[in-house]
């Protein structure tokens, strides 16, 4: 049945706070998987993720890396979902996702449609830091009422999600044109599979309004099940990589972080960057801000338009934050507005 509380403009408001919350949890995993002190890594070669079969690389420091760092990249294809469904529906209508000015990510509480205690900072891997982002990713609670229309504020991520399923299945058919150019990119998605980005669903939405319907379905079930809605442990087959190896990509964002949390609580203590300061941490900080400003004027500019995603400075993020850590602070990543 229509929910007849849904009108184009809320359904744009909640795309773009979909798209706001996913860039929103990039730099606060990414922040907490630099600060690790991975053997062999430092500021000018950042960690990467490597396979715990090989012995040289079974450090703890590295599993909790693969486990933190993996979630990052997934959230960046989140992105793009987040992204690509906003331009699906409203492209045509002269209209792109925001992520400057008042739509750049703050990082000292949950955005305000989602109903979180946990104290939100950037930090490092310890065990106040790991129960955020255990919070983030928590599973919808099954006592989640289903929601009843657009709402100002959500229980859950879950929740939220559940909502924006709602308001597209009310209005795919006023607000989806199969003739339109709706910008759609697919950038973060893993290059080894180019027909279907992930198993079984695409990062694009195109074609007739069946087929695209079907597409957009398929995505929002992709966030819900790899991460805020996941009921369990395991990842279904159909949401995750064809590539049996990345063993992180089976398991939840939540059973990641709840893995990285038994590490803390039962293994030896990770090593992690001091945060001692030091003479270089003002130009450190300086050079991740302006970085973290030019991703995110880069990806203003990309989904509002036809050419492709410049993620140069995405991919040099990793140095200025190590950067930042090895400088003896905690990175900050903000926007720094034009003229500032």
């Amino acid at each position: 049945m229509q929910n007849q509380d849904w009108t184009p403009e809320a359904l744009a408001d909640h795309l773009q706070k979909a798209v706001y919350l996913e860039m929103w949890t990039i730099p606060l995993y990414l922040t907490a998987a630099y600060s690790l002190q991975v053997p062999g890594s430092d500021a000018m070669n950042p960690p990467g993720l490597q396979s715990v079969r090989n012995p040289s690389n079974r450090s703890p420091e590295q599993l909790a890396f693969n486990n933190i760092y993996s979630i990052a990249m997934q959230e960046m294809l989140h992105l793009e979902l987040a992204s690509n469904l906003f331009n699906a529906l409203f492209a045509a209508r002269g209209y792109a996702p925001k992520f400057t000015g008042e739509w750049a990510p703050r990082f000292d509480g949950f955005p305000p449609w989602i109903a979180g205690t946990v104290p939100v900072q950037l930090g490092p891997v310890n065990e106040a830091q790991m129960r955020l982002l255990a919070a983030i990713e928590t599973p919808e609670p099954k006592t989640d009422r289903p929601p009843n229309g657009p709402q100002q504020v959500y229980d859950s991520i879950g929740q939220f999600y559940k909502a924006i399923e709602q308001g597209i299945d009310a209005l795919w058919d006023r607000l989806y044109d199969p003739a339109a150019d709706h910008r759609q990119k697919s950038e973060f998605a893993d290059p080894s599979y180019p027909g279907a980005d992930y198993t079984g669903f695409s990062a694009t939405i195109s074609g007739d309004s069946a087929s695209a319907r079907k597409t957009a379905d398929q995505m929002i079930q992709a966030i819900i099940g790899q991460g805020e809605g996941s009921r369990g442990p395991f990842i279904e087959p159909d949401l995750r990589p064809e590539d049996l190896k990345d063993l992180e990509d089976r398991f939840s964002h939540f059973a990641r972080f709840r893995m990285v949390q038994a590490m803390l609580k039962f293994g030896e203590p990770l090593k992690i960057y001091p945060q001692t300061g030091s003479d270089g941490l003002a130009t450190a900080q300086q050079r991740l801000n302006a970085g973290f400003t030019s991703l995110l004027q880069a990806l203003e500019q990309g989904f509002a338009g036809d050419e492709g995603l410049n993620l140069a400075s995405m991919w040099g993020l990793p140095r200025k934050i190590v950067g930042v850590w090895a400088a003896g602070g905690v990175p900050e990543f903000q926007y720094v507005k034009p003229g500032a």
